[in-house]
């Protein structure tokens, strides 16, 4: 007879320290040992916040990033292509609200080479006139099909109507199109001799690093970047005013409902008991907002509920999508059930400290996620042991600290409400 084999106690876990380095140009290494992991994750973090972008020229900073890997001095069109091939690289970029970010994935051997070539995409992108085009229209066809969800349309009404008037962390990341469709060339070459330099700029490099001179790799590489270019801050984000909105779409099929509330950063001593209060309320597939519209109601295939931390402030959301013809009972049920009257039990803190703790290991196990981590880390400009130590924090969260935290940012009265469907196919909102 087998006898079944016994179920170990889950080993000490911590997410990894980097070995950290600076040059002379401002530019900071974060290397990150992987036994293991031989495709590495390069990720340059660089201080080039969404608000740098030119007055009318919005979208820029992301055609930008986005014409990196087209063509460069050295490698133009599809040369370049076929030497990010030659070292087995993959290439992509985003903006975000504080940082631009550049990630590179390739095996460990190709390291040297595969950074010499990032540093060409960073330093010296040509930006032919035909592939703007070509990135240009590829925008603008992502703007209507985005434009064309009603989940889109929900989630940055909200964002939009939580943050003050103006700012730019209230609008499209990627810009919208009548500013999109109107910037050359010349506008992407000028926003990146302008904004694009080392100064602040973190670059991460996670993988087994086993017999790989990452520092010697990263100077080579980098070490000739020195542009007169100077870091901008991010803008401060505060907050708008609360308020209820209706979006009309015609011939709509559901009704997409967003709750917000102006929120708190990661350095807040409230964000532990934030996290695990979310969870419980409407974070985890057994949350009591999912247990009442989803299992009890059959409203929705789901809620979610999350808080998306800027660097300074934030945002907490409520998501749900619907019939029509039940928005109106889906939305008086969650805000009953926002109230939180019942406070929160130790089964389900326990339960919701037991997800949000023991699945971290698995969910940074490659390198990839280890450097997306690490970007979120340099993005947000915390301390390199802040994922260790928010996971600690985490354990100490008990229902008291956890409602106190959610009470205090919460309030269902004065949520701001976005609804997206057809207006002549709801019952009455009370919105006006």
């Amino acid at each position: 007879m087998t006898r079944r084999p016994g179920v170990q106690p889950s080993p000490a876990w911590a997410f990894p320290i980097p070995d950290v380095a600076t040059f002379e140009n401002g530019l900071t290494l974060w290397a990150y040992h992987l036994p293991g992991q031989f495709i590495l994750s390069c990720n340059l973090v660089l201080e080039l916040p969404l608000n740098a972008e030119p007055p009318g020229r919005e979208g820029v900073a992301t055609l930008t990033v986005r014409a990196l890997d087209e063509g460069t001095g050295a490698h133009p069109g599809p040369r370049l292509s076929a030497a990010l091939e030659d070292v087995g690289g993959q290439f992509a970029g985003m903006v975000g609200l504080s940082t631009t970010q550049c990630f590179l994935d390739l095996p460990s051997d190709s390291l040297d080479a595969g950074l010499a070539l990032l540093a060409e995409m960073v330093t010296t992108p040509a930006f032919a006139e035909a592939d703007v085009v070509r990135i240009k229209a590829n925008r603008l066809a992502e703007i209507d099909q985005q434009e064309s969800r009603g989940s889109f349309v929900a989630s940055q009404a909200l964002r939009h109507y939580l943050v003050a008037d103006g700012l730019r962390a209230g609008r499209t990341i990627g810009g919208e199109a009548r500013q999109v469709a109107a910037l050359q060339p010349d506008d992407l070459a000028g926003f990146h001799a302008a904004s694009y330099g080392p100064d602040q700029a973190i670059l991460i490099v996670a993988g087994d690093l086993t017999g790989i001179d990452a520092v010697g790799a990263a100077r080579h590489a980098f070490a000739s970047w020195n542009p007169p270019v100077h870091h901008r801050l991010p803008e401060p984000v505060r907050p708008g005013t609360a308020g209820r909105h209706l979006i009309h779409r015609q011939a709509a099929v559901q009704a997409d409902i967003r709750f917000g509330w102006y929120g708190i950063d990661q350095c807040d001593p409230r964000w532990p008991g934030l996290q695990v209060a979310l969870a419980i309320m409407g974070g985890l597939f057994g949350s009591r907002l999912n247990t009442t519209l989803r299992e009890e109601r059959g409203y929705t295939y789901g809620v979610s509920m999350s808080a998306r931390p800027f660097r300074t402030g934030g945002i907490i959301d409520f998501a749900a999508s619907t019939r029509t013809a039940t928005a109106t009972d889906l939305i008086a049920e969650a805000l009953d059930i926002l109230h939180a009257q019942t406070p929160f039990t130790e089964q389900e803190v326990r339960d919701a400290v037991g997800y949000l703790t023991m699945s971290a290991p698995l969910g940074f196990g490659t390198a990839e996620a280890v450097a997306a981590q690490a970007a979120n880390l340099a993005a947000a400009r915390l301390d390199l042991d802040h994922v260790s130590v928010a996971l600690a924090d985490l354990a100490r969260v008990t229902p008291t600290s956890a409602m106190d935290a959610y009470r205090s940012l919460i309030d269902p009265g004065e949520a701001t409400i976005v609804v997206v469907a057809d207006a002549g196919d709801l019952g009455d909102l009370g919105f006006g």
